[in-house]
Order: structure tokens, then sequence, then C-alpha cells
């Protein structure tokens, strides 16, 4: 079960580092025609989207190579913020968005939730023995 665990959190991992960077090489894939009427607003988004790219793959040189938990604990709460906060930010905005991103955050972010609690649970275990 842990090794279909952490499998299911490296893709997790994969895909929040390929496809923030998708999203901010072709914006216009997540945010459909946008970019040129909510120049600014969208913006925001993409920088929302640099700053999960860049924290996912510092934390994955520094600690999850090194089979630490407690980052992917951090990193999930950021990426399900961001799942929660990206549509409230483009309803109040009134910006288009697509499900994809969101859906994509979400998954990520549990994957990490999924991966500290399991991992957490597995290695107190193995202390405890």
């Amino acid at each position: 079960m842990y090794g279909l665990i952490r499998a299911n959190f490296y893709v997790a991992v994969l895909l929040s580092v390929v496809g923030g960077l998708l999203t901010l090489l072709k914006p216009d894939w997540v945010f459909p025609e946008i970019m040129q009427i909510y120049g600014p607003l969208t913006r925001n988004l993409l920088i929302i989207v640099f700053y999960l790219v860049v924290t996912q793959i510092l934390l994955w040189a520094f600690r999850y190579r090194q089979s630490g938990y407690l980052e992917a604990l951090l990193m999930g709460g950021m990426l399900l913020m961001s799942a929660l906060g990206i549509p409230f930010y483009s309803q109040i905005n009134g910006l288009p968005v697509n499900l994809a991103l969101v859906l994509g955050l979400a998954y990520c972010g549990l994957s990490h939730v999924l991966y500290f609690a399991y991992a957490y649970l597995y290695w107190r275990d193995k202390e405890e023995r």
C-alpha cells in the first residue's frame, strides 16, 4: 500500500511541476482568451502558479528525495488553498478559469496530504517497534 501511495505522490509532484510550467508557458490553455481582456488580473493568477511550481521544485530537490514527509503536508496545504482560492478570486473578478486547473490543484494537494498521513503513520509505527 505504501508503494502505491508513494507512486501516486510522485505522479502528483510531476503533474504539478509539468502542469504548472505548461500553464506558465501557454496560459491561454487554462485561461481561455482572457489574457488580452484581463491582462493584469490573469497575471496575478500566473504569479500564484509560478510560486507553487518554484516551491514544489525546491521541496523536491531538498526534502522529498530524502523521504521527508512534513514538507508534503505544507505543499499539500498550499495546493489545496490554491484550489479553493483561485475559483474565489476568479469569481470576484469575473475571470473565467478552466476547471482542469482547479481539479489538478485539488488532486495534487490531496495526494500530498495522503502521502504525509501515510508516511507519518508508517514511520511512527516503525520507530515504536
